[in-house]
């Protein structure tokens, strides 16, 4: 008795500890009741083989670490090398081969991710071999492994969750900036790692009880109903979870919306609530974002009350009511969150443009968007084009380009225009603007002499040459056009010809050609600006720029 009346204290206390414990969006929610269990990072790791190196690999190898991969090759139903001449070697032959080095792979899986999630994985040369650079190449499928660090020298390893393989983009920027981190031993796949098994997450009640248990699964199985069940009451303590199919690219979102959801299902309490929520919401200090899922939890039966908050003249009032309402398929919702879009001075501005991306079936929204990319702030312009490819918006020109070295967009705008480079996620330049070209005169070669990009004063075509460095063979000259979308494939290409003998790939890598592309601008051989993305948690690679923008990083509901 004195053990469970010392928890119910402690589980008061933690009540009054969380400052929104009398909040209608809290009371009588799943939330109130439970946390997630399963919500931080998952670190994996895993030794590969990075190919395609020339002479910059290296022959040695750990025993262990040689004994591991040749098994892990042996079980793959084939392989190829890079190394000219030579096909369908044995596992041992490749990775003593100097074309070849061994590395260590890693990244993180987030909280909820679900098989076919991509996320960037970080590659390193393996210390204390002779591997000169990674540049060029590319990672040989391998497994990522759960493993978790208990000591200085000392991991643990779990099951395989993962698999990384994909092109190697190494800072393109390594010689101008002294204090960047990276090296030509180290890079990052952008979107290389695949998760391959879902990761598992569970709601622990905070007093554990069948009957709460089996109400919080009913309520999230009826709120989100699919072919497989999405909440499972396991015991009386946890409630497993699946993420469902229309969730999988809006994990975080899902999972917010779960602890918001109110077990009552009476159309009554729904109703009150709504009210409620409509009267806290306008409280300076209120937890907005919480009361946004809220009411997107009660489902139409908010709408109502979400139409007389998008006209409410405070502006956090008018933007959380439309994050709810658009979620809810409300297209005047749609209208209200695009003047947030549009409005130069709102501090949601970034936030109301992703809801705008993430809208479905709304073509306001994407009319919205597509006019934002005349905005005079590049910023929005970029953010615009961003929700716009989650929209797959058929104003994008979008192709592919080297098989998978990079996606090239061309986006319209009567704005200046500027070359947008992606270094997280995936591999995309964006071109902003019509006819954009280069301005001779121009002469870059790159540091390690594999690409000379020249012309002189007056010429109507660019002269190009390529030199695979590892063999120092040298291509004839090259005429390539002056326009840069025409220009950015012929240097992304796979290194080919066509039936009639022409030139139509040059064979560089993604950052070989972002580097280039950088340098034109610099010297104004371009008639645009260069624009990189900047990631968030801290700066990987690149020359500095202006600051980013916090507010753009927060998600559409506050979170």
């Amino acid at each position: 008795m004195e053990h469970e009346s010392r928890k119910k204290i402690d589980l008061g206390v933690a009540a009054q500890a969380n400052p929104y414990a009398a909040s209608a969006a809290f009371r009588d929610t799943i939330g109130s009741k439970t946390y997630y269990q399963g919500m931080a990072p998952l670190s994996v790791r895993g030794y590969g083989l990075v190919v395609g190196l020339g002479s910059n690999g290296a022959s040695d190898c750990p025993p262990r670490v040689f004994n591991r991969l040749v098994q892990a090759m042996y079980k793959q139903p084939g392989f190829t090398s890079n190394v000219v001449g030579i096909r369908r070697i044995t596992p041992e032959r490749l990775i003593e081969s100097i074309d070849t080095a061994v590395v260590i792979v890693q990244g993180e899986i987030l909280p909820g991710a679900v098989g076919g999630s991509r996320f960037d994985v970080v590659v390193r040369a393996l210390p204390g071999t002779q591997t000169k650079s990674l540049r060029g190449g590319r990672l040989y499928t391998t497994h990522l492994e759960r493993f978790r660090r208990v000591g200085a020298n000392t991991t643990i390893v779990g099951k395989k969750l993962a698999r990384a393989s994909g092109p190697i983009f190494l800072n393109p920027f390594s010689e101008d900036e002294a204090a960047t981190r990276s090296t030509d031993l180290e890079g990052v796949i952008l979107g290389g790692g695949l998760v391959i098994a879902d990761r598992t997450l569970r709601l622990v009640l905070l007093e554990p009880s069948y009957h709460w248990a089996q109400r919080i699964q009913d309520r999230i199985n009826a709120f989100a109903p699919a072919s497989k069940k999405v909440a499972d009451a396991i015991s009386p303590s946890f409630v497993r979870l699946r993420i469902p199919r229309e969730f999988h690219n809006d994990t975080g979102h899902f999972l917010a919306l779960v602890r918001g959801l109110y077990l009552s299902r009476d159309p009554r309490f729904a109703a009150a609530r709504a009210r409620q929520l409509a009267d806290e919401i306008a409280h300076p200090m209120a937890p907005h974002g919480q009361i946004a899922q809220c009411l997107e939890g009660l489902g139409r039966a908010a709408l109502p009350v979400l139409d007389d908050l998008y006209a409410h003249p405070k502006e956090h009032v008018s933007f959380f009511a439309a994050a709810a309402g658009l979620r809810l398929g409300d297209y005047v919702a749609s209208d209200v969150m695009a003047l947030h879009a549009r409005n130069p001075d709102s501090p949601y501005r970034f936030r109301a443009i992703r809801a705008l991306g993430a809208a479905k079936g709304m073509a306001g929204a994407g009319m919205c968007l597509r006019s934002l990319l005349d905005d005079e702030d590049p910023r929005i312009q970029v953010a615009a084009y961003e929700a716009l490819i989650v929209r797959f918006d058929p104003v994008i020109r979008s192709m592919s380009v080297g098989g998978d070295n990079f996606r090239l967009d061309q986006i319209p705008t009567q704005r200046p225009g500027f070359i947008f480079v992606k270094r997280k996620g995936s591999r995309r330049i964006a071109l902003f603007g019509e006819n954009l070209r280069c301005l001779p005169p121009i002469l870059y070669q790159s540091r390690d002499g594999s690409i000379t990009i020249s012309a002189r004063p007056g010429d109507l075509e660019l002269t190009l040459m390529r030199v695979v460095v590892a063999s120092g063979s040298t291509s004839p000259p090259v005429q390539a056009p002056l326009t840069l979308p025409e220009l950015i494939q012929l240097l992304g290409n796979d290194a080919d010809v066509d039936v009639d003998g022409d030139v139509i790939g040059m064979g560089l890598d993604y950052g070989a050609v972002v580097r280039a592309l950088y340098h034109l601008c610099q010297a104004k051989a371009v008639n645009a600006h260069f624009m990189l993305e900047q990631p968030n948690a801290g700066e990987l690679f690149g020359p500095p720029k202006p600051r980013g923008r916090p507010e753009s990083e927060l998600s559409a509901t506050g979170r």
